[in-house]
């Protein structure tokens, strides 16, 4: 499967950080997601998965060039 195919897969979320007093509304993905389509891209601290965004970038970025070859 292709970066691209991969990266059209990846279904964008809501969400409020549980500590945060302004309960702002933010988007991204989910990290159990990412994790199954990208592993290198999710790190574990004290249980909990983060997304390490600068690899996510990089894969982002591949699938753009991907999408750019095939137009």
């Amino acid at each position: 499967m292709s970066t691209l195919d991969k990266v059209k897969q990846l279904i964008p979320i809501q969400f409020k950080y549980k500590q945060d007093k302004d309960q702002l509304v933010r988007a991204g993905f989910s990290a159990q997601q990412v994790q199954q389509l990208f592993p290198d891209a999710v790190t574990t601290d004290n249980g909990k998965l983060y997304i390490k965004v600068d690899v996510l970038q990089r894969y982002i970025n591949q699938a753009y060039e991907e999408l750019l070859r095939k137009n």
